[in-house]
């Protein structure tokens, strides 16, 4: 160590660039190609193909396109087909009623009935008023006839005749007006008068709302609505499950100005009146038949780009990504259209493998070979 500290520091710089150098110059002169192996190919070389050759394994499950029909879903609540506001056309003190609120009621089925006062009376004094008026024509016919009456006098008796006959049409449909019915069969949902209550003209009697046929009330799209037509099939699945079948009988012509969809009716038939208004619903819609192939959800998978479908081997045991057109998904299964007829769907392994791979096949727990049909 002393002696290293006697040396002069220019004298220890240049020893270490000479170790250096000598060190940099065996580097040149060493044997830096291997010896060939019997292909004439470097160790380091064959073992890089070797790596190269050594595929991954996928397993695959064959698959054949079957035609569907492509279906949407539509969230919508329930509704009765019609419902009504039955209100009085006629004043008068409540001497009756007739339904229970929630009853069933039949069409021209009491509601309320009104006292009649003194509408039978005038309804009387009316009638007599008008046989008197058509005995008058009648002899004022005969005296024009004669020509003892002028057509002006004439005209004024006819007038006359007409004034007394709708009297008494106005004065029977007011007497009529005193039982308040059901203009159709349905449910009393509400009744808000009681025997003893006094109604105007225009007065709330009941509320009937129809049980049969219902509708179901939701909203399309703009993409949906040129496939659907009036008329054509449906069905619904209510809350609990049900499912019943019925038609398309509206679609909205025009599009809401703030969702920009359209309104769509769905009409079915209401067995033992079991529905109410304003429950949630779904409708499926059948728009068209396509070609697609049902394969289990776990086939699905991203790719590189974060697009969402499904990895297949092609002839040539190579990768391919087709995006997911779902069609229909449904007992487990997924329908995707937009594919090819028939594929080799990976089953197992597709997130190993990107699109362009080669890979080795595995079906049935064998290796099936390149190009090799996996079914």
């Amino acid at each position: 160590m002393k002696h290293l500290d006697n040396l002069n520091p220019a004298w220890i710089a240049g020893i270490i660039a000479t170790a250096v150098l000598l060190w940099l110059a065996s580097g040149l002169f060493s044997d830096d190609t291997a010896t060939p192996d019997q292909d004439g190919k470097a160790p380091a070389l064959a073992m890089g193909e070797a790596q190269s050759d050594k595929l991954v394994k996928v397993r695959v499950k064959p698959s054949d396109a079957t035609t569907v029909t492509r279906e949407v879903l539509v969230s919508g609540r329930t509704a009765a087909i019609r419902s009504v506001r039955v209100r009085a056309e006629t004043a008068g003190r409540v001497i009756q009623v007739g339904a229970q609120r929630g009853a069933l009621i039949e069409k021209g089925g009491l509601i309320a009935r009104l006292a009649t006062d003194d509408r039978q009376a005038q309804l009387r004094q009316a009638e007599a008023v008008l046989k008197q008026r058509q005995l008058q024509y009648a002899a004022a016919e005969r005296l024009h006839k004669d020509d003892y009456m002028t057509e002006l006098e004439l005209a004024q008796s006819r007038a006359n005749l007409e004034i007394a006959r709708a009297d008494v049409e106005r004065r029977t449909k007011d007497l009529a007006n005193t039982f308040i019915k059901a203009p159709f069969a349905g449910v009393l949902e509400t009744r808000p008068v009681e025997v003893g209550d006094f109604v105007s003209v225009g007065d709330e009697i009941g509320y009937v709302m129809e049980q049969s046929p219902f509708i179901v009330r939701g909203s399309v799209s703009e993409d949906v609505i040129g496939y659907l037509k009036a008329g054509q099939a449906g069905s619904v699945t209510l809350s609990k499950g049900r499912v019943l079948q019925g038609q398309l009988r509206y679609i909205g012509g025009e599009a809401d100005a703030q969702t920009r969809t359209y309104q769509v009716e769905l009409q079915v038939e209401n067995p033992g009146d079991r529905l109410i208004a304003g429950t949630s619903a779904q409708m499926r819609l059948p728009l068209e038949e396509v070609r697609a192939h049902a394969l289990e959800p776990s086939s699905l998978t991203l790719n590189e780009s974060g697009d969402f479908g499904i990895k297949c081997v092609d002839s040539n045991d190579r990768v391919q990504f087709f995006k997911a057109d779902i069609v229909r998904n449904k007992d487990g299964k997924v329908w995707l259209a937009g594919l090819p007829d028939k594929l080799r769907v990976i089953t197992v392994g597709q997130g190993f493998v990107t699109a362009g791979d080669r890979v080795e096949v595995i079906t049935d727990g064998r290796v099936s070979g390149p190009g090799e049909d996996a079914s």
